[in-house]
């Protein structure tokens, strides 16, 4: 019963995760005095499409600057990538990589404006784990330093897109004391044109040419609702694995005389051991 939940419940995140948000893990090496050793590190990326036999990924520069090897997680499995452009300076903190063309039917699209101060905002991230994707429900605040999420991430969320009405507008950098600093994902959508000469896209259609200074029709999908919703359902069945995990079956032992001897619990699903003693008879004189 436990095996069959956490199944459905990996089956629901990654209908979740394969939807756009992704797991970028990297591999570094920190080397001392004594010696290096690996370090393996997770966050996450924004996939937006395909170009020809390539999907195309945005995540944090910061994720992958030292990094000797790159993989996107998706679809139960780790995809090789690799780098094609990288900005790390200042408040703008964002890498384009790409991985062979995985199946995924639906990417993000990034936003052609900026959002205005007060309008309501979704953040996703993997702080939660490589299993577990983090969404944060927070505002834009607007000020004369730049333009901020509201609500703080944490370790894992980094390269994690933020979204307003559907589109990302930002990619997460890292936060201060009370907001997270994003880059601008109108300057990330400029930069994806100048790459490819238009922007990836992960529908069946013809690729769609975008003039430069002339913004793209944008796609009015917005899964929102339905990951919110999926959240919920994953929210129930942790609960409901936890309360089974913590479940003990109670077994009696009964004498001869039909009395009970003692009791023994076990945790639901280990098997129940029994010990028996052999008693000799005597024989009747």
């Amino acid at each position: 019963m436990v095996k069959t939940l956490t199944t459905l419940l990996v089956l629901l995140m990654a209908s979740v995760v394969q939807a756009q948000a992704l797991v970028v893990r990297v591999t570094e090496s920190e080397c001392t005095q004594t010696g290096c050793r690996q370090i393996i590190g997770t966050g996450a990326c924004a996939y937006v499409g395909n170009i020809e036999d390539r999907s195309v990924y945005i995540t944090a520069a910061h994720n992958v600057l030292q990094a000797k090897t790159i993989h996107v997680g998706y679809g139960g499995q780790w995809w090789g990538a690799r780098v094609v452009h990288k900005r790390y300076e200042n408040d703008i903190d964002y890498a384009i990589i790409e991985t062979q063309k995985i199946s995924a039917t639906k990417c993000f699209t990034l936003a052609g404006s900026q959002p205005s101060n007060g309008v309501e905002a979704v953040a996703y991230g993997y702080s939660n784990g490589v299993y577990d994707m983090r969404s944060l429900r927070a505002t834009i605040r607007v000020n004369r330093s730049g333009r901020y999420f509201s609500k703080i991430v944490a370790k894992g969320d980094s390269g994690g897109p933020i979204l307003v009405n559907g589109q990302v507008v930002g990619i997460i950098k890292g936060h201060d004391y009370s907001n997270t600093i994003y880059t601008d994902g109108v300057l990330i959508r400029q930069q994806l044109i100048d790459q490819y000469g238009r922007l990836p896209d992960c529908r069946c259609k013809p690729p769609v040419i975008v003039v430069e200074g002339e913004p793209a029709k944008p796609r009015p999908a917005d899964d929102s609702k339905q990951i919110a919703a999926l959240e919920d359902k994953l929210s129930k069945l942790k609960a409901e694995i936890d309360k089974l995990n913590k479940t003990q079956i109670p077994v009696w032992i009964i004498g001869a005389d039909g009395e009970s001897v003692a009791k023994q619990t076990y945790p639901l699903g280990d098997p129940i051991k029994l010990r028996f003693k052999a008693v000799k008879q005597s024989e009747a004189k």
